[in-house]
């Protein structure tokens, strides 16, 4: 007996669509689920919501491709992410599943039109200008970047060492912060938590939601966080490069604690360079090249290229990746072996 008769009506939560090349990415913005399904999936899922029965579906698929649909499939994957309920003909549950807990966005309480206003153009071409101001003095004088020296004090030692770990608690928290504004900004809801790259403990926003927005306006919320670190670290040093005209006058210790939080600013900038774990900027470039799970893929590329060496058979299957975005995985491998080879060393 099959699992879903033909006579069954299929109960549908609310969900966001979003094309994506070939396909759609449907999501529940209240579980945080997306899922990426072609078009010809969406036009299935479309004839179940206006009140069509499974075998009224599969008919009026089979009238317009030619073709029997894998019907199961798709509502067994649907099924398993909360997105149906499958009723039977007197529109009583007809199959029980684990309900998918909602997601818990934080500070959700910031409206949208204030976020807009936080990443108006206005505000984007301030910052770039204190960026070029920031890099023209240092043109100017070179001196003003800190050195690894910054970070060794040699008075009030555990005073200032515990100031410069307060101030960098403070700056990942706003660097967060800016991710979920951005976000707030698209329409996205996002979690604050922690989590690790690597061996090395971190913040992270889960901007899961972003999926379910058009591709460009994607960068912004991956972004935002390095480009208030890149303000900040230019406000900084131009804030050094007076210093150094002589037009300010700070004193010694605070001008090295200056110099430390600019240099603490300008290794995380630095950090989210290393895009072969989970960084900003590798979420950046999934995004460039419309590839929504590239480190997932490429472990399993690179598991299999090992499974192969050594002559094993149980290899995964990734015949379904389109070959654009698998030339992009067999790149994105190199890089990723490199990467962690050179972190581990």
């Amino acid at each position: 007996m099959t699992r879903y008769p033909t006579d069954a009506l299929v109960s549908i939560y609310p969900f966001t669509r979003q094309p994506e090349g070939d396909e759609f990415i449907i999501g529940r913005v209240d579980t945080n689920i997306f899922l990426a399904l072609p078009s010809d999936a969406i036009e299935l899922l479309d004839y179940l919501a206006a009140g069509k029965t499974i075998g009224q579906a599969q008919w009026l698929y089979e009238q317009k491709y030619n073709e029997v649909p894998d019907i199961e499939g798709l509502l067994e994957v649907l099924e398993e992410n909360d997105f149906v309920n499958i009723l039977c003909a007197k529109q009583t549950i007809f199959t029980t599943h684990t309900k998918q807990p909602k997601q818990i966005n934080h500070f959700t309480w910031i409206s949208q039109s204030f976020a807009k206003n936080l990443f108006s153009n206005k505000v984007l071409i301030g910052c770039g200008l204190i960026v070029f101001m920031a890099l023209f003095a240092v043109y100017l004088k070179p001196i003003i970047l800190p050195s690894y020296q910054a970070l060794v004090f040699s008075k009030n030692v555990t005073m200032m060492a515990l100031v410069l770990t307060g101030i960098n608690v403070i700056a990942v928290f706003m660097h967060e912060m800016a991710h979920l504004l951005a976000a707030k900004a698209v329409g996205v809801s996002c979690q604050l938590r922690l989590s690790n790259r690597l061996w090395i403990l971190v913040a992270e926003t889960d901007m899961t939601g972003i999926w379910g927005v058009p591709r460009n306006q994607r960068y912004l919320p991956f972004i935002a966080g390095p480009l208030l670190d890149i303000v900040s670290a230019s406000i900084l040093l131009l804030v050094l490069f007076a210093e150094q005209q002589k037009w300010l006058a700070i004193a010694p210790i605070v001008l090295q604690l200056m110099q430390a939080i600019a240099l603490s600013y300008l290794l995380a900038i630095l950090w989210q360079c290393y895009f072969f774990v989970r960084t900003d900027f590798y979420y950046v470039i999934a995004n460039f090249f419309r590839c929504r799970s590239l480190m997932k893929d490429t472990k399993l590329f690179v598991q299999n290229q090992i499974l192969r060496l050594f002559r094993f058979s149980h290899t995964t299957d990734q015949s379904s990746i389109p070959k654009g975005e698998m030339r992009v995985i067999r790149c994105y491998a190199l890089i990723y072996v490199l990467g962690h080879i050179a972190a581990f060393w």
